[in-house]
């Protein structure tokens, strides 16, 4: 029971996993109790196979919101607002119509001068909608956010209905991190162009980068110190306020103080971080507390790429044993058969004799007779031998008995 096992390592503050790594039980069990299990008896290679596995069904949000499609806009916002979550699905009966995110809404604000609260969803949504299988793997599904260049993917079921969302949060909080990064350095895998506005400018000004620029936050720097950030949630919910964007300032709005970590830190902590702050997004900085970089779910899931072809190349040489054993199989049961084949010929001729023999011989001699039963006994013998022989090699290669 996984609940016992947790009250066991709980008495333990310390425990060393299988290649060394010294973990905080209790603070880790905070965060999540499973994954100090996986810590602590899982190898890298079985949670790669384990990983390779998992599909994006299980771990996908399935609390979604639905709004029709003459919802207005200021609406929608407000629910995205209030429920706290990043994207809607529109629904036109049963049928999926489109969907609106946060990132739909600041391009919005950037290409539409002029109110857009008014205007019905179905005029600024994003359609077709992009879905996914419910049976596609984590990686398969990280392939295709990364292909089309998109956060949330709609799950569907096999007969097409909507299960639910997952987005880069999900993945992220199912990839137990420990394995694939962290011994992975942050400033290997940080961005570190990032784009920095100054005090003084407006929410307008960052928008227009923002949508020029495809991403999803500013910095604001003091001295290359960083002092705000601003994010499309904060944009969602500046539009909900129904706020000037043109006459607001930057600094006005902005979130502060920034969260930050280290350069010299792992991966993995700045995964945990983004878990235990519920954020997308860490500024990451250097000795002297200047701007080193920003570390995104982005960047944390193109290091997925090389754990994924790492696992294909596994899944592939292991498929390739499994054939060549299959092939040596096949080889033992088709020498098998070659041999059975020979040994029945001459039995077969041996066989015909014995009975042109028996016809030519006397009826009353009983010891000729005698001698050609046995031998036709012992040559029945041998052809039962050859079909066990021949049935029991086709049936370890998983062949019919009907074929053999």
């Amino acid at each position: 029971d996984l609940a016992q096992v947790i009250d066991r390592i709980m008495n333990y503050p310390k425990i060393t996993n299988y290649n060394g790594v010294e973990y905080n039980i209790k603070k880790s069990v905070k965060i999540r109790s499973i994954r100090v299990i996986r810590v602590l008896f899982l190898s890298p290679a079985l949670e790669e196979k384990m990983m390779a596995k998992k599909t994006i069904g299980e771990i996908l949000t399935k609390d979604v919101v639905f709004v029709s499609p003459t919802t207005p806009t200021s609406d929608v916002v407000s629910i995205m607002r209030e429920k706290k979550i990043s994207c809607v699905l529109v629904m036109d009966g049963n049928n999926l119509a489109g969907i609106f995110t946060e990132r739909n809404l600041v391009h919005l604000l950037h290409q539409v001068d002029g109110a857009i609260g008014d205007k019905n969803i179905e005029e600024l949504m994003t359609t077709p909608v992009l879905t996914i299988k419910s049976n596609t793997t984590i990686y398969q599904a990280h392939d295709f956010l990364e292909k089309h260049g998109v956060r949330h993917l709609v799950v569907v079921l096999p007969d097409g209905m909507v299960a639910g969302v997952a987005t880069q949060t999900d993945i992220i909080d199912n990839l137990e991190t420990e394995y694939f990064l962290e011994h992975k350095d942050l400033s290997r895998i940080m961005t570190r162009n990032v784009v920095i506005m100054k005090k003084g400018q407006s929410v307008q000004d960052a928008i227009d980068i923002m949508t020029k620029v495809l991403i999803s936050c500013v910095l604001v720097e003091d001295n290359n110190v960083p002092v705000g950030i601003l994010t499309e949630r904060n944009i969602t919910e500046l539009f909900h306020k129904n706020m000037d964007m043109k006459a607001l300032k930057i600094e006005e709005v902005m979130s502060q103080p920034v969260q930050t970590i280290p350069q010299n830190r792992s991966a993995y902590e700045a995964v945990i971080l983004m878990i235990q702050k519920k954020i997308r997004r860490l500024v990451v900085v250097n000795d002297d507390g200047g701007i080193a970089g920003i570390i995104t779910q982005y960047d944390i899931l193109r290091e997925l790429e090389w754990s994924h072809m790492e696992s294909l190349h596994e899944l592939i040489e292991e498929k390739e044993k499994k054939l060549i054993e299959a092939e040596k199989l096949a080889a033992v049961v088709q020498i098998v058969k070659d041999v059975a084949h020979e040994i029945r010929n001459p039995l077969h001729v041996l066989s015909m004799g014995l009975y042109y023999l028996q016809e030519r011989s006397q009826k009353d001699d009983a010891s000729i007779c005698k001698t050609i039963e046995r031998m036709n006994n012992a040559i029945t013998r041998i052809n039962g031998f050859l079909d066990n022989f021949v049935y029991e090699a086709n049936k370890g290669c998983g062949i019919s008995n009907h074929n053999k």
